[in-house]
């Protein structure tokens, strides 16, 4: 919509504050927390000293800071805690124990189906009354850091069982793992993961470093993998391979997550341009059919770390506010010039109450979507 200057000169500080405190009002109640703080951080930067601004403040204490919620998980303006990671954990822990019902009677090596009966009986309450206990303070991104922690130490003894050979007879290079031993480097994993997840995010993680840590993780167990196959690695090299650059990648995320202040939101979008990448990749191996088996995971493994090298460039505006907000240099516009440096973004429409006499109403919404931002 386009508004005349006459009107849009009518738009005071408070009509603008007010305005942007209630769009945030609307995202915290759609659970994104991330855009609300931004939001209201930035009615606090630009327009001090307005009803709005004392708004925001109050709301901005009680979500906590921008690393994760306060330790008391109020939302603003509902008077309800934001259940998210309360939610997730319960559903992990319970999935956790229903695998501990079964691996527990794996490595007690027992006869007859009644003891797994037993495990499963009991596996999923029991799991489900952990989470229970533990789950009431955590925050969305402290949940996830320890259930990705219990489930990536798991991946991680399956796999260095496989690499290492564990229980293997001594004169068969070729054969699988025992099967025990492996279950046994599974659960030792697995429990270490809680553990360190849980001593790590003692101190609270945001959404964005678990997301960035996950699917960092996740990234990097691909390039392993791929990189393994295109180089026709042995499987020893190849276990060894997934399992190394997948751990690089885990620490890469977090340190990336943690220190650049990245976004769920960002995080994801990033990885969806590795998806579409990796998965165009197929397709040009499906249209060209390379006669090396080398070149099938090449090709995807190269495109999917261009589209996450493209998808990083074109989401550098995703998390910025309306207006030049605090998370970033400028409004996140289509396309920026700031010093002497292009980027493009993603255009966040920016609400303002106007004034126009055209109307009966006399005041209503106005959304600008910003299309072209320079900064000198």
């Amino acid at each position: 919509m386009v508004v005349s200057q006459s009107a849009a000169a009518q738009v005071t500080a408070a009509d603008s504050a007010a305005v942007l405190v209630a769009t945030a009002g609307d995202f915290e109640a759609r659970g994104e927390l991330d855009i609300a703080r931004a939001l209201y951080e930035e009615v606090v930067r630009r327009y001090p000293n307005t009803p709005g601004a004392e708004t925001a403040s109050v709301r901005l204490e009680a979500l906590g800071a921008r690393e994760g919620l306060a330790p008391t998980g109020l939302v603003p303006g509902a008077g309800l805690r934001d259940r998210r990671g309360d939610t997730e954990f319960r559903v992990w822990s319970t999935l956790y124990g229903l695998w501990l019902g079964i691996a527990v009677p794996i490595l007690a090596d027992a006869d007859g189906s009644e003891p797994y009966g037993v495990g499963l009986l009991l596996g999923g309450p029991v799991g489900y009354l952990a989470g229970r206990v533990f789950s009431g303070s955590l925050s969305v991104g402290q949940a996830r850091t320890i259930s990705w922690a219990g489930t990536w130490g798991t991946w991680q003894g399956v796999g260095w069982a496989h690499a290492l050979g564990l229980g293997r007879d001594a004169g068969c290079d070729y054969c699988d793992p025992d099967g025990e031993a492996v279950v046994a480097a599974a659960l030792a994993g697995g429990l270490s993961g809680i553990l360190t997840g849980a001593l790590l995010s003692r101190e609270g993680v945001s959404e964005g470093t678990a997301a960035s840590t996950y699917l960092g993780s996740l990234w990097g167990t691909w390039v392993g993998l791929a990189g393994a196959a295109a180089l026709d690695l042995d499987d020893t090299a190849a276990w060894s391979s997934t399992l190394l650059v997948g751990n690089a990648g885990l620490l890469a995320g977090a340190l990336i997550g943690s220190r650049s202040g990245l976004s769920s939101r960002r995080a994801h979008l990033i990885s969806l341009g590795g998806l579409i990448g990796g998965f165009g990749g197929v397709g040009i191996v499906l249209i060209a059919e390379p006669s090396s088996s080398s070149e099938d995971f090449a090709i995807p493994l190269a495109t999917s770390l261009l589209g996450l090298g493209l998808g990083a460039l074109f989401t550098r505006g995703v998390d910025e506010v309306p207006g030049g907000g605090s998370s970033g240099p400028g409004p996140a516009a289509l396309l920026r010039w700031s010093e002497g440096e292009f980027s493009a973004g993603l255009p966040l429409p920016l609400p303002a109450a106007v004034s126009d006499p055209r109307r009966e109403a006399g005041r209503h919404t106005a959304w600008h979507v910003p299309l072209l931002n320079i900064r000198f």
